[in-house]
């Protein structure tokens, strides 16, 4: 006895038909719930961007909606005047007179340049490993002899390049620490 274990509609009947219908019906409908909300997102993350001013270090806050409604004609207020030259610090300073404002600057500038470097590092190290694929998977001697390997060559260069200008950035993080700590300033300035 062999029993044949084929499935059709009928055999479900009208539910079953009906139940099919309303499966596949349930899946369009949530595949546009998904880009309806992806798009509510994007508009939404479009809408949160600041649009503070900053103007001579003085920030100008954004006109609210609820004031920008009831005076359409109001100005933007001007930032307030400095006295002539740099005001005084108001916290700590090191010897130079220079504050934790200016180090956490210094240092942070400089640990963008790091961070910038060692992934120009990476980038090309992950381009010269895709081009000796490509070497490897050539069989075309043209290609791998007169345009891949001057690339390759290239690409080395640059590498060589990058990772001498990651190890200056580094240098620069290790001697400006030498820098602050020569200058009296706190060392949590350096974080």
């Amino acid at each position: 006895m062999k029993r044949n274990f084929r499935f059709r509609i009928s055999d479900f009947g009208f539910g079953g038909a009906l139940l099919a219908l309303l499966i596949s019906f349930s899946v369009d409908l949530s595949a546009q719930t998904i880009a309806d909300a992806a798009r509510k997102e994007r508009e939404r993350q479009s809408h949160v961007q600041s649009k503070a001013v900053y103007s001579n270090g003085a920030a100008i806050p954004p006109p609210s909606a609820s004031s920008a409604s009831k005076a359409p004609s109001a100005t933007v207020a001007a930032p307030a005047k400095k006295p002539e030259g740099t005001p005084a610090p108001t916290g700590p300073t090191d010897n130079k007179g220079r504050d934790e404002k200016y180090w956490r600057a210094a240092f942070q500038k400089a640990r963008d340049d790091v961070k910038r470097a060692d992934d120009k590092v990476q980038l090309l190290d992950l381009k010269i490993k895709d081009l000796n694929m490509q070497l490897l998977r050539q069989s075309n001697v043209y290609n791998r002899e007169y345009r891949i390997g001057p690339e390759i060559t290239a690409a080395q260069a640059e590498l060589d390049t990058a990772r001498k200008q990651a190890e200056q950035a580094k240098q620069k993080i290790t001697d400006l620490e030498e820098e602050l700590r020569r200058s009296g300033g706190l060392p949590g300035w350096a974080r």
